[in-house]
């Protein structure tokens, strides 16, 4: 007799009006942003403004933050969350396919400059990178991230946690050099979007065995990128550690759910006959 124990994917919660209203003001704040940024002078003193953080703070700890924005250390983030939520993989899956789409696409389409080419005195932390600023990729993986909490909970500590998340993610962009601000802005955007197109998709059932197994062949494949990364030279050791660290956790909760299934498995099997 198979295991027929299966989880019912709820999805995530009846929106009420009050989360819509806070994700339309989330929205507005942004857009709030992006118009003062239009002006090449606020621009401009924006990420001046933030690009002296590396006088203040070591680039060890700057770094390793704007890392959080990466594909594959966000990715064994995320994969951590489906494990607890599992109804929130079909949302993530199509939600970065989206982005996987539209961030390069804006990157091919605009190839704006970014600071190190037209700015003669800046701080650099980390590559140096000379185009394809629009938008910020790193600040579109975060705000996805973000957006989908934002939509699978209810709770405003853990949206304003998840925002707060994303948007240390964006600032420190502007502090390594890499991106200007207006970068950052439509890089939130774009995240929230994905984000939020993805939150409208039905109701799923899905099989725990199944679910396990998925969950398995994505940390599979996470790890057979950051193998390919990690002989990346310009990788400081505290990022590589963190990559590494949250991989293996990652692997200790999907190996944790499938003993509990086994175990469920053993208990709902019926005794043979004697």
């Amino acid at each position: 007799m198979g295991i027929t124990f299966q989880a019912t994917v709820q999805g995530v919660p009846a929106q009420d009006k009050y989360q819509g209203q806070e994700y339309i003001g989330l929205l507005l704040v942004m857009l709030s942003f992006h118009l003062l940024t239009l002006n090449n002078a606020t621009n401009l003193s924006v990420f001046q403004l933030f690009n002296q953080l590396p006088v203040y703070l070591p680039d060890w700890l700057l770094l390793t933050i704007t890392d959080l924005g990466n594909g594959v250390t966000l990715g064994v983030i995320t994969l951590c969350c489906i494990v607890k939520r599992p109804e929130l993989l079909l949302r993530v899956v199509v939600a970065s396919a989206l982005s996987l789409i539209l961030v390069p696409m804006l990157k091919q389409y605009f190839d704006a400059p970014r600071p190190a080419v037209l700015l003669e005195t800046l701080n650099i932390v980390g590559e140096i990178r000379l185009k394809h600023s629009f938008p910020s990729g790193h600040t579109a993986s975060a705000f996805l991230f973000a957006g989908t909490l934002f939509f699978a909970y209810q709770q405003r500590s853990i949206k304003l946690l998840a925002i707060s998340f994303a948007t240390l993610v964006g600032l420190s962009r502007l502090a390594v050099g890499a991106h200007w601000p207006q970068d950052v802005i439509m890089g939130a955007f774009v995240g929230l979007f994905c984000a939020a197109s993805a939150a409208q998709l039905p109701r799923l059932t899905l099989n725990l065995r199944n679910h396990s197994y998925l969950l398995s062949f994505l940390w599979l494949v996470l790890v057979i990128c950051e193998l390919d990364k990690s002989f990346d030279k310009e990788l400081i050791w505290q990022v590589l550690l963190l990559r590494w660290g949250l991989l293996c956790l990652a692997g200790l909760l999907i190996l944790r759910q499938y003993h509990t299934l086994t175990l469920l498995g053993a208990k709902l099997k019926p005794l043979s006959p004697t």
